[in-house]
């Protein structure tokens, strides 16, 4: 039997799907976040006071920490 290629109209590609388009998928709504816990149970991490503006000034920990990474040995 001898194999001959398919166009892409015999292959049904490119064809207008008239009125048989797939439907369209709602939106999905998701519910407002509560992170009060959150917040409250990493507020006294480093991360937590580093980004909390009211409580440190970041500006204020960048010369520390330069310094502070000098001083360590090197890890290998």
């Amino acid at each position: 039997m001898a194999h001959r290629r398919l166009s892409a109209a015999e292959k049904g590609k490119g064809m207008e799907l008239g009125e048989h388009q797939p439907p369209r998928t709602a939106r999905v709504r998701v519910p407002q976040a509560d992170n009060t816990e959150l917040l409250r149970k990493h507020s006294l991490t480093l991360i937590g006071r580093v980004t909390n503006k009211s409580v440190q000034k970041v500006w204020s920990l960048i010369p520390f920490f330069t310094v502070y990474m000098r001083k360590r040995k090197s890890p290998v």
